[in-house]
């Protein structure tokens, strides 16, 4: 590494040619030998950018000026982009992000995995546009008079008890004052980059139809709200059968959502977590299952049954694993929707359930949080099940996880990656493995 001449200060402006789009969200430029990562900027391209935060080895930046656009540069389609925390790539062709989260997926199994036989990683892909059937919208907390007489934010506790408050006057035939102090016009969107503020937006293009319709019902059914019953977040999701949301508002629908894949029915929640691109979900289902069969599989981290389901008709036997309550019981509900009999779901964690199991499965199915599974990994190595399928939605704890595991007695035979975000940096991959014994 070339010794660092330059010393760097927040304010500073320089002139840079990017490189390549990072796991991150970011850019990657040099300076002297110093990685700057630079938002919104676009690879390959001549950018004045100025230095917002300096590291030991490495320095955040902001692009003042596009001296010389990218070729894969393009014209952002959401007016909110560049405010907004949820995307990171919308200045950036599809073709170029589908090329980074290759790269992503591949530099991570080289660099933190140090697998050098990796080959170049093929990115499953789909419609970019209007593809996420869940959302999770935040509201402008609400400020006023608390109830022990200071002001400041009213957080749902208080606001309960200020309702209950207002309640009992009402009833002893009190009159109520206005509240004052309390926004009247209600700030519904997503966080700005950065913040924890909330920024009110107007469109979301990466949300499906159903769900970027209902922002503005949202925002009227709650503009009837008075300001002390609103929510700090609405849960929504879509499916067949249109979008649901949580908590319960004015007009607004609070029910179970259907979703359809490879023609089994889901039930969920709002609130339930999902694979969120409608687009591509049924895709996912098929790389992960591949052509397994058997006696008997076990689903990790199992959920509403995404992929309990389709291993019901493939092994003779299903022990789905779930320790979240309303997952495991929705999970239960879609067994018994699609009449999957011989799956069987079990309330308990992961390593929980590894470290009361006494059988040796076929195939092992995970799909383990952002995390990772390491805490399960050392059960995971003495179950020796013969074919293991991790889905994960991080490629460096992934990485990670892999060569634990093939140094534990599992060769690693393919990774595969979806796009089930588009226009952000995430990225999902498929490992698949077989245990050196069989």
């Amino acid at each position: 590494m070339s010794e660092l001449t330059t010393e760097l200060s927040p304010g500073q402006i320089l002139e840079l040619r990017t490189e390549r789009l990072a796991f991150g969200g970011s850019t990657i430029a040099r300076h002297e030998g110093r990685a700057v990562f630079v938002d919104f900027a676009a690879p390959n391209e001549l950018v004045r950018v100025e230095i917002t935060d300096v590291e030991k080895t490495f320095a955040r930046a902001k692009v003042v000026e596009v001296v010389e656009p990218s070729a894969d540069r393009v014209e952002p389609k959401c007016q909110h982009f560049g405010e907004c925390g949820g995307c990171n790539y919308q200045h950036v062709s599809y073709e170029a992000q589908i090329a980074a989260k290759s790269e992503f997926v591949f530099d991570a199994l080289t660099r933190i995995g140090k697998f050098d036989d990796t080959e170049p990683i093929v990115v499953h892909h789909a419609e970019p546009w209007n593809y996420r059937s869940r959302t999770q919208l935040k509201l402008k907390a609400t400020a006023g008079t608390r109830p022990d007489g200071t002001r400041g934010r009213i957080d749902k506790k208080m606001r309960r008890q200020l309702k209950a408050k207002a309640e009992a006057k009402a009833q002893a035939g009190i009159p109520q004052p206005e509240e004052s102090g309390a926004p009247r016009e209600p700030v519904v969107g997503y966080h700005y980059g950065g913040s924890n503020k909330v920024l009110n937006i107007k469109q979301c293009p990466v949300l499906a139809p159903d769900l970027e319709q209902g922002i503005e019902t949202i925002r009227t059914a709650i503009t009837g709200m008075h300001p002390r019953d609103w929510p700090y977040q609405i849960e929504g999701s879509c499916g067949i059968d249109g979008a649901s949301y949580s908590p319960d508002l004015p007009g607004m629908r609070k029910d179970l959502v259907e979703h359809e894949v490879l023609g089994f029915r889901y039930l969920i929640e709002p609130e339930s977590f999902f694979q969120g691109n409608r687009h591509l979900v049924h895709r996912l289902v098929e790389v992960a299952m591949g052509e397994e069969q058997g006696a008997l599989a076990f689903d990790l981290y199992a959920g509403v049954g995404l992929f309990s389901l389709p291993l019901s008709k493939r092994f003779e036997r299903v022990i789905s694993v779930e320790d979240e309550r309303r997952a495991c019981t929705l999970g239960r509900v879609n067994v018994k929707t699609n009449k999957c009999n011989n799956v069987h779901y079990q309330r308990r964690t992961t390593e929980q359930f590894l470290q009361s199991n006494k059988e040796r499965p076929d195939l092992v199915l995970m799909d383990p949080p952002r995390l990772g599974a390491k805490p399960a990994i050392p059960m995971l190595l003495k179950l020796r099940a013969r074919r293991m399928v991790y889905v994960s939605c991080d490629p460096q704890t992934l990485a990670r996880d892999l060569r634990t595991l093939v140094d534990g007695g599992y060769e690693l035979e393919s990774v595969e990656a979806l796009d089930m975000f588009p226009q952000t940096y995430h990225v999902e991959a498929v490992a698949k493995l077989r245990h050196k014994d069989d």
